[in-house]
């Protein structure tokens, strides 16, 4: 029973390391999704402002007459803004990789702890199986020997019985 019971502790214990297991995967999973929806919105508001900062600046070169170093200058500041918006589109494609890597951990550690679950409670019905067994066989001990000391009494009686009715004999 020792050894059921240790069997038990340890699984009890492999729960609990994959509960803590589970929750890391998930706090982590919620982080890599954040981590996605403020790259989203960071892409999004450069977008923005890059087309609004794009467009100022080819209205300001329209507006007057400007040199070719001007126009070099502004061409020069579009492609930045265009390699700013490709890093952008990078960070966002990173985090929705970490996003999914994180995903699929949460499912592993899910599927760790439904198993380390169904091990604890198959473990904890085994135990209760044989405790349950045990107590059975104590009263079952219990009842023999009641009845064990009710057949010696008995034979006592019928012993006792005997004899009076013997010596009761005797004298008549």
């Amino acid at each position: 029973m020792d050894v059921l019971n240790d069997l038990l502790r340890i699984k009890i214990f492999r729960e609990q390391k994959a509960e803590r297991t589970l929750a890391l995967a998930k706090q982590q999973l919620r982080m890599a999704e954040r981590n996605v929806v403020d790259a989203k919105a960071m892409l999004k508001d450069f977008r923005i402002e890059s087309a609004r900062r794009e467009s100022e600046l080819y209205a300001e070169l329209c507006a007057r007459i400007v040199q070719i170093r001007e126009i070099d200058s502004v061409q020069i500041d579009v492609q930045l803004m265009r390699e700013r918006e490709e890093e952008l589109v990078e960070d966002v494609a990173k985090a929705e990789a970490i996003r999914d890597e994180a995903a699929e951990k949460e499912r592993d550690a899910r599927e760790q702890h439904a198993l380390a679950v169904r091990m604890r409670e198959k473990f904890s019905e085994i135990t209760k199986a044989v405790e349950d067994e045990r107590q059975f066989e104590l009263s079952m001990l219990e009842e023999l020997e009641i009845e064990e000391a009710a057949e010696v009494r008995f034979q006592l009686f019928l012993a006792d019985d005997e004899n009076s009715n013997s010596g009761a004999r005797t004298q008549a």
